[in-house]
C-alpha cells in the first residue's frame, strides 16, 4: 500500500451514541416563545453527545456536551458547545498529533468557519484536544444549524520514526432551532 493510500477519512457514519446527563437548570435565558411547529430531535438534545470514529487502526472519541438547553435554541441565540476529543487503540507507543482543528456553521444561508486551530497538540493517549465554540446567532430563518468539525492528524507510522501519515476525521452535529413567534 503507497503511503498515499494510507491517508483515511473518517465520518460521523461510523457510530454515534447519546449520552443523557439529567436536564438540570443552567439559569440561561429563556428563548422567546416558539410557534406551534413541532421541532425535530437535535444531537444534543440530552446535553452531550459521544461520536465514536474509525481512524485506520485507531478510534477517535469526540465528546460534545453543553450546559445550555439545546431544546430550546432559536436561530437569535447564542450557543456554547465544548468539545473533547482522544484517541484510542493502536500502538500506544506511536505519536498521534492534531495539526489543525476547524469548525464550520451551516444554517442553510451561509457556511461560516466558526473555529481554526493550527499547531501541533498531542492526542497520544494520555492527552486529549479540547475546545469550547461559541455561536453566534444566525439567520432569523433558519431552522436548524449544521455544526462540522474537522481534525487533521498527523500519525507517526512507528514508534520513534519521526516520518508521519496524515489522516483526516470528520464529524457533524445536527441542532435543530426552534422558530420564534413573530408576534
Amino acid at each position: 500500500m503507497s503511503d498515499r493510500a494510507a491517508e483515511t477519512t473518517a465520518t460521523a457514519t461510523e457510530a454515534r451514541v447519546t449520552v443523557a446527563d439529567g436536564d438540570s437548570a443552567t439559569g440561561a435565558p429563556e428563548s422567546p416563545a416558539p410557534t406551534g411547529a413541532t421541532r425535530p430531535a437535535g444531537d444534543l438534545d440530552s446535553g452531550s453527545l459521544t461520536s465514536t470514529l474509525a481512524a485506520g487502526d485507531r478510534t477517535v472519541v469526540i465528546d460534545y456536551w453543553t450546559a445550555d438547553r439545546a431544546t430550546t435554541w432559536t436561530a437569535a441565540d447564542d450557543k456554547t458547545i465544548q468539545l473533547a476529543a482522544h484517541v484510542e487503540g493502536g500502538d500506544a507507543d506511536t505519536e498521534v498529533l492534531v495539526t489543525r482543528f476547524a469548525a464550520t456553521t451551516d444554517d442553510g444561508t451561509a457556511r461560516v468557519l466558526a473555529a481554526e486551530d493550527r499547531g501541533e497538540f498531542a492526542l497520544t493517549p494520555p492527552f486529549s484536544y479540547t475546545t469550547a465554540l461559541s455561536l453566534p446567532g444566525t439567520a432569523s430563518t433558519a431552522t436548524s444549524l449544521t455544526v462540522s468539525v474537522q481534525f487533521d492528524l498527523l500519525v507517526e507510522t512507528e514508534p520513534g520514526s519521526e516520518r508521519y501519515f496524515r489522516q483526516t476525521v470528520l464529524d457533524a452535529l445536527e441542532l435543530p432551532l426552534l422558530q420564534e413567534d413573530p408576534s
